[in-house]
């Protein structure tokens, strides 16, 4: 396997490769699909809009797709994020997915191998992913091609401000 960011060459009719505008819509129905998968909310306004930003802005971070004879069958999205503990840029992926169908073939670790390559030739020393604790699946996967786990707890705050509170301090 031949692992780069421009592309990586899986088998004759698998490819790893950047994902293009013109992929959206294949790229929808694949998150569509992790989001059940994960049991994430999937925000119809929200996602589509976000991923075309994605695609236009590549000072945002990047997308790689695996495709088998011409259809999308898995994909990454890696963000970039600047962390001191980790001396600055670091890679964060926040999506890893690939059809039921077509896991435990490599296209896993194709697409961490392309995002670990462009990471390595642009100067970002470390990926950060997140897996939910039951996915006893994904992070033996992650583990066995060197992610480790640390005792941190992921927490997120909405900025939207909070109405109802809001309400009730004026009253």
């Amino acid at each position: 396997m031949r692992a780069s960011y421009l592309g990586c060459i899986m088998k004759p009719t698998e490819v790893i490769r950047p994902a293009r505008k013109s992929d959206q819509g294949a790229l929808l129905d694949l998150i569509r699909a992790y989001y059940r998968f994960d049991r994430i909310a999937y925000d119809s306004v929200t996602v589509p809009r976000a991923l075309g930003t994605l695609l236009r802005d590549s000072s945002l971070g990047r997308i790689w797709v695996a495709e088998k004879r011409g259809r999308l069958i898995g994909y990454a999205i890696m963000t970039f994020n600047y962390d001191l503990e980790f001396g600055g840029s670091e890679g964060l992926v926040t999506d890893l997915y690939v059809a039921a169908r077509w896991r435990k073939r490599g296209i896993g670790r194709g697409l961490i191998d392309a995002v670990r390559a462009f990471c390595h030739e642009a100067g970002i020393g470390t990926i950060e992913l997140q897996v939910t604790k039951d996915n006893r699946a994904a992070r033996a996967f992650y583990a066995s091609i060197g992610f480790r786990e640390f005792d941190w707890v992921v927490m997120a705050l909405n900025t939207a401000p909070n109405l109802s509170a809001a309400r009730k301090g004026s009253t």
